[in-house]
């Protein structure tokens, strides 16, 4: 679209915080092939968790503020309003040297001070489990329960006439194999995902969400040609089942397949990518409803212009369901770049420009949304941190009576790690 940590909080309050700046310095696993930024080990500010024999504990609340200029999304009759936020992780790994076992939970929530209706509370609990064979082969699967919401700004829930968050339940359990046969890398994944909306009341009146909720269950087969160390030649082939479980909506049920050819290349170091483009096509139960195609794209490319600065691009191209209902599926066309830069070796700076266009069929609509985000992030030590952001969020282009709308968002958070 978790509990238990006050007790580590407060101990993890326990430690002096650095009074001066620490001088940059550059280690040689700083530097190394797909180290960016944001993944760096940076062993002096990086929380140590709890060490549980062959297990570790981390975990970590946060907790902040902000304000929103435009809490709606909408052009006329603007509501603002300050807000609280709250979030948790909790995660616990084995950290064996063959095979994999693990479990974590989160949760995150707002409250509005002056628009109790637009509250939401999300969370997700899970774990996984993963066999390995051989060095080159093994199996997975995961587990994980989400409780979610889609937001009232969102351009889906704002055409079906909601004007509060739409929550639902999901569950989701994914089944991996991978091995290597030389060259050649083989992998087969399959999963399942339910999602079931509640119905929104709004002014007494019953907005029937619910009759939209489904089922989804991929399968993919996918292999990949090695080149040379990190140059890769892939090629992908999914297959999407869909079913409502509403029988009056079930004309809308359908069937999808794609097939994607790509490549994943480390050209130098500075440079690294992957991309596959490919084609789509989905058909519906109902023969009233029009088949779905055209073009399937997804890719990313890094940018390492300096060992303390990363810049990722990103694109992707999908069908996704519309829980409006009188609209079944739309195209999803999303892309952005995002700047990391280390200022110092705990101060984070960070840059995102996000375009996200959807465009509907039946009804012939379209909006096209531009989201800039720019915000530092403060190692205070091993057991604090700080970041605030700003958003600025635009809608740019609509069709189909759609309004066009801007937002701007304040926000401060204080984080608290073990």
């Amino acid at each position: 679209m978790i509990r238990g940590l006050t007790r580590g909080a407060i101990m993890a309050l326990v430690g002096a915080v650095p009074l001066g700046a620490q001088a940059q310095s550059v280690a040689p696993q700083d530097v190394a092939r797909g180290v960016t930024v944001q993944n760096r080990a940076r062993p002096d500010f990086d929380p140590l968790g709890i060490r549980m024999g062959s297990f570790r504990l981390d975990g970590a609340v946060e907790a902040g503020g902000g304000v929103d200029s435009n809490v709606y999304g909408r052009q006329r009759n603007v509501k603002s309003s300050g807000y609280a936020t709250e979030a948790g992780v909790l995660s616990v790994n084995s950290e064996w040297t063959q095979h994999a076992l693990g479990a974590s939970a989160s949760t995150q929530s707002r409250q509005y001070l002056s628009r109790n209706s637009l509250d939401w509370t999300d969370y997700n609990v899970g774990g996984f489990g993963r066999y390995d064979f051989s060095a080159d082969t093994n199996v997975e699967m995961r587990y994980r329960h989400y409780r979610e919401h889609l937001d009232v700004y969102n351009f889906d829930v704002q055409t079906a006439g909601i004007v509060q968050p739409v929550p639902y339940d999901s569950d989701e359990l994914a089944l991996t194999g991978t091995t290597r046969l030389n060259r050649f890398g083989l992998l087969a994944t399959g999963v399942y995902r339910t999602y079931r909306f509640e119905d929104v009341f709004i002014g007494g009146i019953r907005n029937r969400v619910s009759q939209q909720s489904f089922n989804s269950a991929i399968g993919a087969f996918g292999g990949s040609y090695a080149i040379a160390d990190g140059r890769y030649v892939t090629a992908v082939m999914r297959f999407q089942d869909i079913s409502y479980t509403n029988s009056i909506s079930s004309g809308r049920d359908s069937f999808t397949y794609e097939a994607l050819v790509g490549f994943q290349y480390d050209f130098d170091g500075v440079w690294q990518g992957r991309a596959a483009v490919g084609w789509r096509h989905r058909d519906y139960r109902s023969p009233n409803i029009k088949p779905l195609e055209g073009l399937a794209a997804e890719g990313s490319l890094t940018w390492q212009p300096t060992q303390l600065t990363t810049v990722t691009a990103s694109v992707g191209r999908t069908i996704e369901e519309s829980i409006r209902a009188n609209a079944v599926s739309y195209t999803r066309t999303q892309g952005g770049v995002r700047l990391d830069h280390e200022l110092l070796r705990n101060v984070i700076l960070m840059g995102d420009v996000r375009v996200d266009n959807r465009v509907y069929q039946a009804p012939n609509q379209s909006a096209t949304d531009l989201v800039f985000t720019v915000g530092p992030r403060w190692l205070i030590n091993r057991n604090l941190s700080l970041s605030g952001s700003y958003s600025y969020a635009r809608r740019i282009q609509t069709s189909g009576g759609i309004q066009e709308y801007d937002r701007n968002v304040l926000e401060l958070r204080l984080r608290v790690a073990i």
